[in-house]
This record gives structure tokens, sequence and C-alpha cells, in this order.
């Protein structure tokens, strides 16, 4: 049996960790991989709420060690948190011997680092998820003479080099590091992007007329939008493609799926000439978004280009198609340009222009307004092929954990 070590700063209590941690890890043990799960849960987390998750997660095979997480974001709090992580790591690494040290993210891979280290033949896996320090950059949180940044990049350096395994969103990143001669000699890279479970995502035309009625859209034509807003989010080409969409169906609304601040994405949509009963914002759980996401026709999402989302996978994407909904994405984001070979399903914009947004508007209502059932298999299809976690996702972490350890 592989024994695993999994480290990460994220919550399992907090919508990433369930969408893109668990999954992961339940498909792991389900596979027969005994896991040791460190987390970070958010300070204040109610008590009640971890018991039933860790409850959860021992029926799944899971063994949970949650750990506090402060809100606060210093670099002293963040050196104080990963020396506890370290020490919870340590103690269970020499209770339990992993084969593997697997961390989510930066900061979780340098204790892993340690922990590794101080193994007995215990593999050090990076799950890198992108290029934190760069992003932080590009989001203009931090320049690159900041201490914070030079800290992150020297360990990015080491880690890329010292670790045994690698994990990253795309394969733009990851021909990237190998081209420039970023990693040791013995890594061995697998690339995962961020997946859907679609035993979660099960559209019938009866869930999209529930969710249309409890939306109150009626017979209108739906561009759906879900997630954060702000930093990388482009606000303005989303209002210029709806206003596109508009022109060819006046009856168009723009569904706005965000558990934060829609009040500068509303007003970039009003400007063009709409009216308030144009976009509709509502604020929906993680959980109920398999029944919610089919009362739309399209989903939308731009993402700002910049160096660091060349690693991106925006679940976002995979969640539309899942859910049954063509997609309009731009195409230098990650491994998005890849999607426009899925021409019944995916339009991808080559530049934000005027000409572009026609363009993908006319597919997107052509698409949209296929058969219900016609469209969610075409869609689905896609998912199966890129962004499965069944298919692609559990079995490229079982093939890297396989030629990390030899055992079968």
């Amino acid at each position: 049996m592989t024994r695993s070590l999994y480290i990460t700063h994220t919550g399992m209590t907090e919508p990433l960790g369930q969408s893109q941690v668990l999954p992961y890890l339940k498909g792991l043990a389900k596979g027969g991989v005994e896991i040791d799960l460190v987390s970070f849960e958010p300070s204040g987390t109610d008590r009640d709420l971890i018991a039933a998750e860790k409850s959860k997660l021992e029926s799944a095979g899971l063994s949970w060690h949650p750990q506090v997480r402060s809100s606060s974001h210093a670099l002293g709090m963040k050196v104080f948190e990963s020396g506890v992580a370290s020490m919870t790591g340590l103690l269970l690494a020499l209770r339990k011997r992993p084969d593997i040290v697997h961390a989510r993210s930066y900061l979780p891979a340098a204790v892993a680092d340690v922990v590794a280290a101080l193994s007995p033949r215990a593999k050090l896996l990076f799950d890198c998820r992108g290029m934190l320090g760069d992003e932080y950059v590009d989001c203009g949180n931090w320049t690159k003479d900041r201490l914070e940044y030079k800290l992150l990049k020297r360990v990015e350096k080491h880690l890329f080099q010292r670790t045994d395994g690698l994990v990253v969103l795309t394969d733009a990143l990851r021909r990237w590091l190998v081209a420039g001669g970023h990693l040791g000699h013995q890594v061995k890279v697998q690339v995962v992007p961020c997946c859907v479970d679609t035993d979660k995502f099960q559209p019938t035309a009866e869930i999209r007329k529930d969710a249309r009625a409890r939306l109150g859209v009626g017979d209108r034509f739906v561009v759906a939008y879900a997630g954060s807003l702000g930093t990388w989010y482009l606000e303005p080409e989303m209002a210029k493609f709806f206003a596109a969409v508009k022109k060819i169906r006046p009856n168009a609304l723009f569904l706005v799926f965000t558990r934060g601040d829609a009040t500068s994405l509303k007003a970039k949509v009003l400007a063009h000439g709409f009216s308030e009963d144009d976009v509709l914002v509502k604020s929906v759980a993680p959980k109920d978004m398999p029944n919610t996401l089919p009362a739309g026709d399209v989903g939308l999402s731009f993402i700002q280009s910049c160096f660091s989302k060349m690693g991106s996978s925006p679940t976002k994407v995979a969640e539309y198609l899942a859910a049954g909904l063509p997609v309009v994405v731009n195409g230098d984001i990650g491994d998005q340009a890849d999607l426009g070979v899925e021409t019944k399903a995916c339009s991808v914009l080559a530049a934000f222009s005027d000409s572009e947004f026609e363009k993908a508007a006319r597919e997107a209502v052509q698409r949209g307004e296929m058969a219900f059932d016609e469209r969610v298999a075409v869609t689905r299809d896609v998912v199966r092929r890129h962004f499965s976690l069944a298919e692609l996702g559990v079995p490229r972490y079982e093939a890297l954990y396989r030629a990390l350890t030899g055992k079968n």
C-alpha cells in the first residue's frame, strides 16, 4: 500500500477545498492510497462543521488533521503557521512513514520539503498550481523588488530543482518550465487541469426547467457568468460580449452567479444602454451550482492575459461544460487555445475586438439554442476528454504516484 501525507493551506470546509482538493484525494483513497491530510481551516470555523466533515472524510478513507489558519496575510504569521504544519507533519511522518509527502502550493511545499528530507524513503510531490509570486505581481499586490516576492522565487527555484514529482495545471506551463531548464533532471511532471466531478453535474431538461423557474428568467436567452469578480476578470469585455449577444437576441439576460460584489460589472453592462432587468445577480452556494447552472444557455470566462496566467485552468469553464453550457473564453490563458478545436461547444477569442465579439456571439446563440439534450451531449463529451475528474484527474495523480513509488 502507498502512504501519502498531504499538506495544504486551503481549508477542507472551504469551497476550493471541497471542489479542488477532496475529490482527487477521495479518488486516490478509493484506489488504495492511505492518506493523512493536514489542512488549515479559517479561524472561527464552526467546530460542529469540522466534526461533521471529519466523519465524512473518515468514511472516505482519509485521516484528517485540521489546523487553524489566521486571517492575517503577514509574512510572520505565515512563517508561524508553516512551523505548526512542519511539527504536525513530522510527527505524522514518524508514525506513518509516508511514501509521498504531497503539498498543495508553495508554503505547504516548503514544509513538505523539510518533512520529506527527514522521512526515510519519502518522495516530495509539489502540487504547484501556478506561479504564485508572479500572480501577486500581475494582479498588482506585489512588485518584484519586494522581500516577499524575492523569498518566494528563491523557494520556488529550490522546489523545482529538488522535488521528485511536480503537478501543474497546464501543458503551457510544463513546456515553459522544461524549455527554460527550471526543473531538476529527476523531476517527474504531470499536467492535471482543474477537473469537475461529472457525477455531481447531471443536467436534465427537468433540472433546467426548475432552475429557470426559480430564477424567474422565463424564455430569455441567458448568458451566464459564475465566480469571483475584479482582479483578473475582465468586466468591460464581458459587457461588450453581452452587448453583441443582445444585437442578435434582444431578450438576452446576463445572469451572474457570485458571492462577491457585482456592482462594477452591472454598471459596465448598463453603460451599453441596457436596463436593470437585463442583469440578474444571484449568490449561489457551490453545492447548489449543479442544479442552478443549467439555467444558462452559454457560459462566459474572460481573464486578464499575463505571464502568470500561463499556468491557469479556470474551474468555471469545466463546470459550465459539465452543466450543459457551451463556453466563450479568451485563448491566451493556460491551455484554453486548445479548446478552439471543440467547435461544437467552445468559442475561443483570439483578441477582444468587435469582429471577434460578433463572431463569438453568433456562435454562442447558435449553440445555446440547440435542443437541450443534444447540447448536453456535446458539452459533456468535451468535459470527458479535457476536464473529467474520473477519467483524467484522478488517473493522472495515480500514474504520478506509481511513477514516484514504483508501486502498482
